[in-house]
């Protein structure tokens, strides 16, 4: 039984042991009145009552003891489920921080990627930075080399270097002289030394005749690009006069380098209609137009030549050296048989003389043996 309900118990007792007191009392008060109450009615009144007191005394004991046996009981119930509330309760608690710490720990790992990121991300924006700053600089050098570029001899000068650079990489430095004088003391800006002749190779950049063509509105375009196409004509032909000199050693034909494939394309192979072949022309005056990537595989080509030639001297030079090694291992070969041959003559010339003396000996040793006889029968 729970506490609330052992308290509902004695509450019902005490308003029945309060309504038999009225009873009584109400009795009393009744015979009284009537006057027809005795000593000896009083006295067995009074022991009933007595009775009834007695009765309910121990019935309370009786029920106190059972309220605090319950209360007893309900405590330990409760010390049971609080123990049991509170194992639950630090189970789950040390569960959830667990969790906590594993939430943790991951939280901590992603902050440390996202730390690490975050410091890629600042390498990154530092990298850009540098670029940016590079590329400014960049464009600050392009806008010098554009007003420099605006001088024809600088213009020559960049070709000439470029021209430089490409015959430097590709072939040996003893196959090319620049500035290679003729004997008029005019100069080609490179000269490519061939076993069959020279190759000169020239270096023409007409950089603003290009730009306006590239610049100039629709309806001037076609003016602009005759304007170009002439311009390169006459530099054909210049090329072709001062530099194609048979008489002085070149081969009948010249390379002119035109520094920009953009150049190269505009000119020799886009055509427009009703338009001059300009490869046609430059082939008729024996000059080859070059643009860095066609010059590159040409003077490779020759490279792969020149290193043929020269694979093809070294085979020769080595047939050479094998002829004269085979000749002097011939002479040796003579040499050390006629020694054979004289070492076995010496060594049987050794054994001849080794018997012969052999044979002094024995006669030596008998001629000993013949004097001690004689001398012993003399003296008998």
């Amino acid at each position: 039984m729970s506490a609330g309900g052992s308290t509902l118990v004695l509450s019902a007792i005490a308003a029945l042991l309060f309504l038999a007191l009225g009873v009584l009392l109400w009795r009393l008060s009744r015979l009284s009145s009537e006057g027809q109450a005795s000593g000896r009615f009083m006295e067995v009144l009074r022991g009933e009552l007595l009775g009834r007191v007695e009765s309910l005394e121990k019935r309370n004991s009786e029920l106190q003891g059972l309220l605090n046996q319950q209360l007893g009981t309900t405590q330990k119930l409760l010390q049971d489920q609080l123990s049991g509330l509170d194992s639950t309760l630090r189970q789950q608690l040390s569960q959830q921080s667990t969790s906590l710490q594993g939430q943790t720990d991951i939280l901590q790992r992603h902050m440390e990627g996202t730390q690490a990121t975050l410091t890629q991300v600042t390498e990154k924006m530092g990298m850009v930075a540098q670029t940016t700053a590079r590329m400014a600089e960049l464009g600050r050098d392009m806008e010098e080399l554009q007003r420099l570029l605006r001088s024809p001899k600088a213009r020559g000068q960049l070709g000439e270097l470029g021209l430089e650079t490409l015959l430097s990489d590709m072939l040996p430095k003893e196959r090319v002289v620049y500035q290679y004088g003729f004997s008029d003391g005019s100069k080609v800006d490179a000269m490519v030394l061939l076993d069959k002749g020279l190759l000169p190779v020239d270096a023409k950049f007409p950089l603003e005749d290009f730009q306006r063509y590239l610049d100039a509105p629709q309806e001037e375009r076609a003016r602009a690009r005759k304007t170009l196409k002439d311009n390169l004509k006459k530099k054909i032909d210049s090329v072709s006069q001062k530099y194609i000199r048979p008489g002085e050693g070149t081969l009948p034909l010249a390379l002119m380098y035109l520094p920009a494939e953009s150049l190269y394309y505009e000119c020799f192979v886009v055509q427009e209609k009703d338009e001059e072949d300009l490869w046609t022309y430059a082939y008729s005056k024996s000059v080859l137009p070059m643009s860095p990537g066609t010059l590159a595989a040409y003077i490779k080509t020759v490279a792969l030549g020149l290193k043929a030639a020269a694979v093809e001297q070294n085979a020769r030079q080595v047939l050479e050296l094998l002829s004269t090694l085979e000749r002097d291992l011939k002479a040796f070969r003579e040499s050390h048989d006629t020694l054979g041959r004289h070492i076995t003559n010496a060594h049987q010339k050794y054994d001849e003389n080794a018997r012969t003396l052999q044979r002094f000996e024995d006669h030596l040793d008998r001629a000993r043996e013949l004097k001690s006889g004689g001398e012993a029968e003399y003296k008998t």
